[in-house]
C-alpha cells in the first residue's frame, strides 16, 4: 500500500504541519502540574520533554496524579522475594487554565519489573531506574493520547 492511497481513507499523520496545525499546536501551550516527590517529578520531566510546556501563562493545564504499587513477582523456596513488579497508574486531566471543567481526561498505566538482590543499594538503584522508565512510558502514552484526541476548540 502506498502512502498516496492512505489519503483517500482519511488518514493523516499525527504531527503533519508541525506546530502550526493539528495536535502540534498543543506544544508549548500546556502547563504541567504534578504532585511533589521523586516519581511525580520524573513523570513531569518526561512530560516536559514531550510537550515542551510554556510558563504559567499557558492556556491549558495538565494535572497528573500518580500512584505506584510494588508487588512481589518471584518468591523463592526460602520465602525471599527476588523480583518485583512496579505498576505506575496515572490519572490526568486537561483543562483550560483557571477553569474546573475538564476538556479531556484519561488514565495511563505502565508495568515494569526489577530484581531484588542481596545488596539493598543495588535493589534501590534498580527500582529507581524502573521508576524512571515507567514515568517515561506513561508520559509517552499521555502525549500520544492528547495528540490523538486534540480538538482545536481546546485553544479557544
Amino acid at each position: 500500500m502506498s502512502l498516496a492511497s492512505l489519503g483517500g481513507c482519511g488518514f493523516r499523520p499525527l504531527y503533519s504541519g508541525g506546530t502550526t496545525s493539528g495536535p502540534g499546536r498543543l506544544l508549548g501551550k500546556v502547563r504541567i502540574i504534578a504532585a511533589r516527590g521523586e516519581l511525580p517529578f520524573r513523570l513531569r520531566e518526561a512530560l516536559v520533554e514531550n510537550l515542551r510546556p510554556s510558563p504559567s501563562t499557558a492556556p491549558l493545564t495538565l494535572t497528573v496524579e500518580a500512584k505506584v504499587t510494588r508487588d512481589a513477582l518471584l518468591i523463592e523456596e526460602d520465602d525471599e522475594i527476588t523480583r518485583f513488579n512496579l505498576t505506575l497508574d496515572v490519572e490526568y486531566v486537561l483543562r483550560r487554565s483557571g477553569e474546573k471543567a475538564p476538556l479531556y481526561s484519561n488514565e495511563a498505566r505502565s508495568i515494569a519489573a526489577f530484581n531484588a538482590t542481596a545488596s539493598q543499594f543495588a535493589t534501590l538503584v534498580s527500582e529507581r531506574e524502573v521508576q524512571a522508565r515507567a514515568a517515561e512510558d506513561v508520559a509517552d502514552k499521555i502525549s500520544r493520547r492528547l495528540a490523538a484526541a486534540y480538538d482545536p476548540a481546546w485553544l479557544g
